[in-house]
């Protein structure tokens, strides 16, 4: 209702453009009244343009605040309000009053007021009173609701016998009769005994929706015994109905024998009968009043009597009107100054009115609203409310403004200024016209004193108003005065004036006269500029002003005239005065003008059409000229009204020769001269005799229909009508109407009207029009009410047992005569038999009939048609009689959908006997279930309200058939159930269908992992272990397990294959991090629910990073400072334990390795020889060292110490030669060296300065004395100084010299493959000569790694075969020697031998055996496939190390080398290894994909991760005829991916690629979507290649192995389906009996015969390769259709006849279901193995194959023992419906097992493959099509 209303409203608004553009489309309630257990929202909607704003006020007008939980106001306009417990409530919340604001540019618009009422939800009941019935009396029972909840409960049904009574009740002239207005009275009228039962009602809660159904109370009904007065037992004593509504008033008495009842209503204190009328009739114990109307309200009075007495008792109705309030006119326009009314129409009753204008109160609460005076602040939105004690209500008009005077909204304020500066003045003002500024200065117009600084503009504002600046680019001390801006339109002016001063000294303008006004009081002010200004003064012939005479000078210096008289004419001096002395004074002149003052006049108050008249307007006073004009309502007086018009100087004529009505009016003088003008009005009224504008007419009308009767005159003043009603049909006695007698009103325009005609409003009636001019009018009409043939009520309905009598009655009111005819079923009643008979009756009030009908057949149900015609009218009243019996059993029972937990059958109804169906009662068993009876003895029932079925027509005809439908819930997944069905009415039961088998789908599990438990064994690896759910929780077969855990920035998914599957392991995980992850189980639907949430944190490791920023800081020449920064904190691998530094001086092979730990970031190391030193720094944990940063130091340096050596070689009579080696402590970088020498015993010494260059250096002393003993020293020098000095050598200078060495020779360490210089430096007189020579073979000179240059023996690189003692020889004549050199090689380790110890998903563990050379080091280098190396470190003693974080199932090549001082190792032979696990492995076609008409799911879990984690899929699919892809990326969630938007009846192909952390494995796969009616689509011919992935070059060798492996199978197929095809007789049989025997006559039966010729299969078609494959047991199909007769029980039962199926179905399956608890066998998977996917195990699938009953076989344990119990099966034929959103790919459609007809040939639906060839596909399909002929699928 408020959706059309608003749409209403809508319309009226486009066609009626003046109506407001501000008011409530959706306002709230007056009262709302809700439960604290549901809470409310109340929403609030205005219009207008632009939209305005929602506010919610609390009752004070403040805007409602947000309370957490209770209440929120909403942005749309909604309020609302929380649910609350008792201890939440609030008073100001939820006893409040609230309202609505809508605010617009227009305006502002206030709801009307919703009073809050919050009702504490309590417990409650209802509970049925009965009364004490009287066989043919009335019973009476009251259904009870607690008072504290009675105010908010209907009863909404009554209840026999559990039965519902509905629809008999809605019916006045039935046995059962529901009154009250809460229908909680439930009337029995002529009771009987059989009406002694138990009787309940059903009652619900306005506020919840609630309902309680009462406990069923007992009515006794006995026979009459003796005699008794009546006595009134209840009474609808004080019932509300709202207007417009139905109500019943219910009066029930007892007494001997049964009172009859009357009906009064009480009207001017009579009370009076009340008679049956369309809207209110009267049925025995029963008032009821259809459509209320407000002048049903009153008393009613119900009257029982008898013979023996009668009791009275008063029923008052109360008929709640609704307001409905209305403003006009919705819209005025008014100019500035004017007045305007607003008028308030209240219906409903009276109200309280008040008024808002944009919200806020004005006026007072009179209904009538006048504005005078409107000037801008009147505009807006006015409102008026009508209010009382529970309704309110309110509507709103706008007042816009017309042509208005000017308003200044901004103004400039005075200043004082220096001169110099710019100025601009700002003056804003709006009105309509939009006004026009004017700049004065000193009341003299700005133009006058303008000059070239001074400029004006103006112009339009976005909001309308007009803005003017006066811009002053410099201002100057003569710019100073007094500035108005005056703004002025046609409708007025105003103006703005301050002062301007700028400092200067004192002047005045010259102004000219200044002329005022004679009575009105005048300012005039001095034109002065310059500031400051001491003193202002005005003086008048000499005299200062105030001194003498009237005129005063005001505060501000200005003179005053107030008022303004004649004598103040006269030239005035104004004087100004600076601080300074300086002043200015000028004369002003000063003129006073009179303005003219008219004398009253006034019109005749007597004037009547016709009459002659003139009004004289003159003045009294005032200056000439005057000037005279005249309006007649504010307007120029028309010309066609023909008035003269004369004026003279002081006087003007309005002459008027011939009056009329259209003189009347508001005429005006007005006068005006120099001065002013003045006016005056008077009023002329013409006095009109009333007229007819619409003269009476004689009014007919139908009974109950509307009366108006049109009476509309016309005359001045306007005539007053009224109407009066004849006391006779021929009396002359006309009285005033009586509303109260009679409800009739008169319209505003004079019309007469009555709502609904009565008999009672017919007469003679007269409209008499008078307003006191002549003598008036009047006129008699007549009034007549005709009532048409009609029946109180429109239809009945009737029952009655087959073969029982029927008496049909039908009683016709209205004007005679009226005809009764009586039709069934549209046809004319056949009188002739002697069954039917028809009987009347006449009456003054109308006639009645009786149909007769003995001995009901079922043919004789249907709809009686009692039609009543006369004059006026027709009507019809229908009588659905029926014939009631047994119903029939339910015809087509099918399977239309199926559920995990539910299915949906249909069938059709069977004749339900004529009798209402109280219920279907559906019967279910499980199908094998062995712990149950192997019949329907014990089978579950549940009985099936009408109500909860849903109805469905198969076409728009109207003779189509109804299928009904009803969802089975409650259902386990994945079970085969039998199912049948039986009617049931009033009368009894019918027989139980034919059953149906469905089998249900399979769901996710519901149950999550048991005792899941997670162990962290190995750094970066988890453990995970668990044990399946309970089997009652697998839902279908279980495929395996899922689990789900946060890497790095990805969520990653393992899955487990199988249900035996009990762990995981998760590899590649970082050292000691916390891990939280979830465990689930799936099958071929999706995942289950998720264990509990599981936390561990991964064991320590090493560090994976070495510490980061390490240097040193030189603290001395003995210490170091050696600082770092730990590893990041993802690479710890741990809790830090410290970490350890090693350290070695730098340039010794022997130097030895320290070491110290610490616990920070730094460490000192001390106890150090001065010089550059190797440091490592590595991170410990508890797990060990991690990889060291290493860092290069040098300390301080420290002078150094002696020469290690020194020698002085005589080489002439004055020279020798001094070398020596370089310091063994040389604390640093040695600068140079300082050779010494001086005479023996003498102080003076001599030195020369040697750069440091080499290990050993030599110097040649010349310029000495021959036989001179010299000393000779040398010492070193570093940056801190010279060191200590070398051993004294004293040598004489020698012509006679021997060859010596002054070479070193010495032991020398070198590391293989180095390269070495032996230097055998020799003097003495005379070159000597040199020999080397080794201790072993060969000579020096005659190897070839050796080479001699000049005194050097150089080795280029060193070999470990070259360590030897070398020796130099030096000879000259005066001598020789000899020196040896001991070479040592330093041979770096062995090389290593590397093997692989283990390997796990994301790790390699390696070993290898200690190499020779005692590595400190070694570094271990490993890459993935061709990639990059990669190096880790490992410490020198490690004899294993494990590679973590690796790629999951990916190959690596590893090499391993060693490092000693000496130097490094060759690499180990490469070691191929791979981690464990692999890239995914794909998914089968059957567990992966399923799809609908427009949808494709993908169960991405049953994708084997194969021990890699997935990280996400990439789903590409294209339809065949399309040549792009559409992909999108999923990830491994718990739930199916669906790909919708999918074409219907289309083949796809698609292609999957999964990626995890081993890298993408793709599959591709072909799959079709359903027809939009839910059925699959034939194969193409040839199914496309594999997409855009090239074949192999073996592909054609390989697709004809297939193909030769296939041709084998095929041929094994046939022979074995020929020496099978002897034992498959049934079926073959049934389909070769074409035709029907005579005696079938039944549907059942043929449909057991025409589906015992179908044989149906959801399984795949797959490669036979074994016996075992072959006879793999397939699915149970959700809709094949067989039938099984019953038997001789055994397998030698009597040979099957033509109505006896010859079949004995037996399952080959498990004999007995295994335990609940206990787990599937392992082998029954079908994850056993890679090369089983596509297997269907025994939890899936159930097979019945059909043998000959000869055969001798065991059936037992099977479902199919119950072929000998007469237990028929009947699969559904409905096929799968399109609103099944997924069905398995994998399932097929039926077939027929015999023949091979085109129509089969239609129905077939091959499997799809990955990627299937056409002839392997035909040969295939063929040879599914074998093997269906032997096989039944449930």
């Amino acid at each position: 209702m408020a959706l059309r209303g608003c749409v209403a409203f809508l319309l009226l608004l486009a066609a009626s453009p003046s109506l407001s553009q501000l008011i409530f489309l959706m306002e709230p309630p007056p009262r709302l009244s809700f439960s604290n257990s549901t809470g409310a929202s109340v929403s609030c909607a205005a219009h207008g343009s632009p939209a305005p704003t929602i506010t919610w006020l609390t009752e004070d007008g403040v805007p409602v605040a947000d309370v957490p939980g209770l209440r929120e106001a909403l942005a749309n306009g909604t309020l609302r309000l929380g649910a609350f417990s008792a201890a939440q409530y609030r008073s100001d919340v939820h006893a409040a009053v609230y309202r609505c604001r809508a605010a617009g540019t227009v305006g502002t618009v206030l709801s009307r007021d919703m009073r809050l009422e919050a009702v504490m939800d309590v417990p409650w009941d209802v509970r049925v009173q009965p009364t004490h019935g009287v066989s043919g009396g009335a019973a009476l029972m009251t259904c009870a609701a607690p008072p504290t909840v009675r105010a908010h409960v209907t009863v909404t049904r009554w209840f026999k016998d559990g039965a519902v009574l509905a629809p008999l009740v809605g019916d006045a002239g039935g046995h059962y009769m529901i009154g009250g207005s809460r229908g909680d009275i439930l009337v029995i009228r002529e009771a009987r005994p059989d009406d002694a039962s138990s009787y309940s009602c059903e009652a619900q809660h306005a506020l919840t929706g609630e309902k309680r159904r009462s406990a069923s109370a007992m009515i006794a009904v006995s026979h009459q015994t003796g005699s008794m007065a009546p006595r009134i037992l209840t009474v609808s004593e004080d019932e509300t109905v709202p207007q417009g509504g139905d109500i019943r008033l219910v009066c029930c008495a007892i007494g001997s024998p049964p009172p009859a009842y009357s009906w009064f209503r009480h009207a001017n204190g009579r009370l009076s009968p009340v008679s049956n009328s369309i809207r209110i009739s009267v049925s025995e114990q029963v008032l009821v009043v259809r459509r209320a109307q407000a002048a049903d309200s009153g008393v009613w009075t119900c009257r029982a009597h008898n013979q023996y007495g009668e009791q009275r008792r008063d029923a008052r109705l109360r008929v709640r009107s609704r307001l409905v309030v209305s403003v006009h006119p919705q819209l005025q326009v008014a100019n500035s100054g004017s007045s305007v009314q607003f008028n308030c129409s209240v219906e409903g009753g009276e109200a309280r009115v008040r008024w808002l204008h944009d919200g806020v109160p004005v006026g007072g609460g009179e209904r009538t609203l006048r504005v005078h005076g409107v000037v801008r602040a009147h505009r807006g939105m006015y409102q008026c409310f009508a209010e009382r004690d529970l309704d309110s209500a309110q509507a709103a008009a706008e007042l816009r403004l017309g042509d208005t005077a000017p308003e200044l909204h901004y103004t400039f304020i005075e200043q004082a200024l220096h001169p110099g500066p710019a100025l601009a003045l700002h003056c804003s003002a709006s009105g309509s016209p939009p006004p026009r500024f004017t700049w004065l200065l000193d009341m003299q117009p700005v133009e006058e004193h303008n000059t070239a600084q001074r400029s004006i503009s103006q112009f339009m504002s976005p909001n309308g108003d007009v803005v003017s600046y006066l811009n002053i680019t410099g201002v100057r001390a003569e710019d100073g005065g007094r500035y108005t801006c005056r703004a002025q339109n046609t409708r007025g002016a105003v103006e703005h004036s301050t002062r301007l001063n700028v400092y200067g000294p004192p002047s005045i303008r010259s102004s000219g006269p200044v002329r005022v006004v004679a009575g009105v009081n005048a300012t005039i002010y001095c034109p002065y500029s310059g500031f400051p200004i001491s003193d202002i003064r005005w003086q008048r012939g000499g005299l200062d002003v105030g001194s003498s005479g009237r005129a005063l000078a005001g505060g501000g210096g200005e003179l005053l005239l107030w008022p303004a008289e004649p004598a103040d004419a006269g030239v005035y001096s104004c004087r100004v005065s600076a601080p300074s002395g300086l002043y200015a004074q000028k004369d002003v002149q000063i003129f006073v003008r009179n303005p003219p003052k008219i004398a009253g006049f006034s019109f005749p108050a007597d004037l009547v059409e016709g009459s002659s008249i003139q009004v004289l307007c003159g003045i009294t006073s005032g200056d000439k000229p005057v000037y005279f004009s005249w309006l007649k309502d504010g307007q120029h007086v028309p010309s066609n009204l023909q008035v003269q018009e004369k004026s003279l100087d002081e006087f003007s004529f309005l002459i008027f020769s011939h009056v009329t009505s259209k003189h009347s009016g508001e005429y005006t003088c007005v006068a005006s001269n120099s001065a002013a003008e003045v006016n005056h009005t008077a009023r002329l009224a013409v006095k009109v005799a009333p007229s007819w504008v619409y003269e009476p007419q004689d009014v007919s009308a139908l009974l109950g229909t509307q009366i108006i009767a049109h009476c509309a005159t016309k005359g001045y003043p306007e005539p007053r009508v009224t109407w009066l009603k004849a006391q006779g049909p021929s009396s002359t006695d006309f009285r005033p109407l009586n509303r109260l007698e009679l409800p009739m009103s008169v319209l505003g325009n004079g019309s007469l009207t009555a709502a609904a005609a009565a008999r009672a409003h017919e007469g003679r009636y007269m409209c008499r029009a008078d307003n006191g001019v002549g003598r008036g009018l009047s006129k008699v009409i007549t009034v007549s009410v005709n009532e048409p043939a009609h029946f109180e009520f429109s239809s009945r309905n009737m029952s009655v047992r087959r073969t029982a009598s029927a008496a049909l009655q039908c009683a016709a009111r209205g004007d005679a005569p009226i005809q009764l005819h009586w039709t069934h079923n549209m046809q004319r009643l056949d009188l002739s038999t002697y069954r039917v008979s028809v009987s009347e009756k006449r009456s003054e009030s109308g006639a009645s009939s009786t149909l007769t009908i003995a001995h009901a057949q079922r043919r004789d149900s249907g709809v009686y048609r009692c039609r009543a015609e006369n004059a006026y009218g027709r009507d019809e009243l229908l009588i659905y009689l029926a014939v009631q019996e047994f119903p029939e059993a339910p015809r087509g029972l099918a399977v239309e959908r199926r559920e995990g937990r539910a299915a949906r059958v249909s069938w059709r109804r069977g004749y339900d006997g004529n009798a209402r169906l109280r219920a279907y009662r559906l019967q279910y068993r499980v199908v094998g279930d062995t712990r149950r009876a192997a019949d329907w003895t014990d089978a579950p029932t549940r009985d099936l309200s009408p109500d909860l079925l849903l109805q469905r027509q198969e076409s728009a005809e109207a003779d189509a058939e109804v299928t009904l439908e009803y969802r089975v819930d409650g259902l386990r997944p994945a079970t085969a159930y039998a199912l049948r069905l039986a009617a049931v009415n009033d009368i009894g039961d019918s027989e139980y269908s034919d059953s149906v088998i469905v089998q249900t789908l399979e769901e996710a599990p519901s149950e999550a992992p048991r005792n899941v438990e997670v162990q962290a064994d190995a750094p970066g690896e988890l453990l995970v272990k668990w044990q399946p759910p309970s089997q009652e929780s697998w839902n279908g077969e279980l495929l395996g397990y899922a689990l789900w855990w946060r890497g790095d920035n990805a969520t990653l998914a393992l899955t487990a294959p199988g249900w035996a599957a009990s762990g995981a392991r998760l590899a590649g995980l970082r050292a000691h991090e916390r891990y939280e992850l979830r465990v689930r189980a799936f099958n071929a639907v999706g995942a289950g629910p998720a264990c509990a949430p599981l936390a561990a944190t991964t064991l320590e490791d090493i560090p994976e990073a070495p510490p980061a920023h390490v240097r040193c800081e030189a603290l001395s020449a003995q210490s170091l400072r050696v600082l770092w920064e730990p590893p990041p904190p993802a690479l710890r691998g741990g809790l830090l334990l410290g970490y350890e530094i090693t350290y070695q001086e730098v340039g010794s092979l022997d130097a030895a390795w320290e070491k110290r730990r610490a616990g920070g970031g730094e460490a000192q190391l001390a106890g150090l020889r001065a010089g550059n030193y190797s440091v490592r720094v590595a991170a410990r944990t508890a797990a060990g060292l991690g990889p060291p940063a290493a860092a290069h130091c040098a300390t301080l340096d420290d002078v150094p110490g002696p020469p290690a050596d020194i020698k002085v070689i005589p080489i002439s009579e004055d020279a020798v030669i001094v070398s020596w080696l370089a310091p063994a402590q040389r604390n640093g970088r040695i600068r140079h060296y300082t050779v010494y020498n001086r005479p023996q015993r003498t102080g003076q010494h001599s030195h020369a300065l040697v750069p440091h260059t080499a290990e050993e250096q030599m110097l040649e002393l010349r310029g000495l004395q021959e036989h001179q003993l010299y000393e000779f020293w040398v010492t070193a020098a570093t940056a801190a100084g010279e060191g200590e000095m070398s051993a004294i050598v004293a040598k004489k200078p020698s012509a006679r010299a021997g060859a010596k060495l002054w070479s070193f020779p010495r032991r020398i360490t070198v590391a293989e493959g180095a390269r070495v210089a032996l230097t055998c430096g020799a003097a003495g007189s005379g070159a000597p000569t040199r020999l080397w020579s080794r201790r072993r073979p060969p000579a020096p000179a005659a190897d070839s790694r050796i080479r001699l240059e000049g005194h050097r023996l150089v080795i280029p690189k060193v070999e470990a075969s070259l360590g030897d003692n070398y020796t130099c020889t030096v000879r000259n004549m005066w001598g020789e020697e000899r020196g040896t050199w001991e070479l040592r090689v330093a041979a770096p380790p062995a090389r290593p031998r590397l093997r692989l110890s283990g390997s796990a998903p994301a790790a390699l563990l390696l070993a290898w055996d200690a190499p020779a050379g005692d590595p400190h080091s070694f570094t271990l280098e490993y890459a993935r496939g061709e990639g990059a190396w990669q190096a880790a470190w490992v410490a020198g003693g490690a004899r294993s190390h494990a590679l973590r974080r690796l790629a999951c199932g990916a190959a690596y090549r590893v090499r391993l080398t060693a490092h000693n001082a000496a130097g490094s190792s060759a690499p180990s032979e490469l070691l191929a290894a791979a981690t464990a696990g692999g890239v995914s492995k794909p998914a089968a076609e059957k567990y992966l994909i399923s799809s609908n008409s427009s949808c494709v799911r993908l169960n991405l879990l049953t994708w084997d991760s194969n021990s890699c984690p997935l990280t996400h899929f990439v789903v590409s699919l294209r339809a065949f005829a399309d040549s792009a892809w559409r992909s999108e990326t999923v990830a491994p969630e718990a739930a199916p991916a669906a790909l919708c938007a999918l074409r219907a009846a289309t083949w796809y192909h698609l292609k999957v690629v999964a990626f995890s952390t081993a890298g993408a494995a793709t599959a591709t796969y072909y799959f079709s979507t359903l027809t939009d009616e839910g059925e699959r689509i034939a194969p193409p011919a040839q199914f496309p290649s594999g997409g855009e992935e090239e074949q192999p070059a073996g592909g054609g060798a390989l697709l004809l192995a297939a193909a030769a492996a296939l041709l084998v199978a095929v041929l094994l197929l046939a022979i074995y389906v020929f020496k099978r095809s002897t034992t498959a007789s049934c079926f073959r049989k049934g389909y070769e009996q074409s035709g029907v025997s005579e005696e079938d006559k039944s549907v059942e039966k043929r449909d057991n015969r025409r589906n015992c010729q179908q044989v149906y299969t959801s399984s795949p078609i797959k490669n036979l390769n074994t016996k075992k494959e072959q006879q793999e047991m397939y699915e149970i199909s959700p809709y094949a259709t067989f039938s099984m007769s019953g038997g001789a029980g055994g397998a030698g039962g009597a040979a099957p006849g033509p109505e006896t199926g010859s079949g004995t179905l037996r399952t080959f399956g498990r004999a007995e279901p295994a335990p609940l608890s206990a787990a599937p066998p392992r082998a029954a998977h079908s994850h056993r193995s890679p090369a089983h996917t596509d297997e269907y195990t025994l939890s899936r699938a159930m097979t019945l194959m059909v043998r000959r009953t000869e055969s001798d076989s065991d059936s037992s344990g099977s479902p199919c023992a119950e072929c000998n119990s007469s237990v028929s099966y009947r699969m559904p034929l409905a096929p799968a419906k399109a609103d099944e959103v997924f069905r398995a790919v994998t399932d097929s459609s039926a077939e027929s097992c015999g023949g091979s007809g085109s129509r089969d040939k239609s129905r077939r639906r091959p499997r799809r493959h990955h990627a299937p060839n056409a002839n392997r596909y035909q040969q295939q399909q063929r040879q599914e099509q074998e093997r269906r002929d032997f096989t039944i699928h449930v």
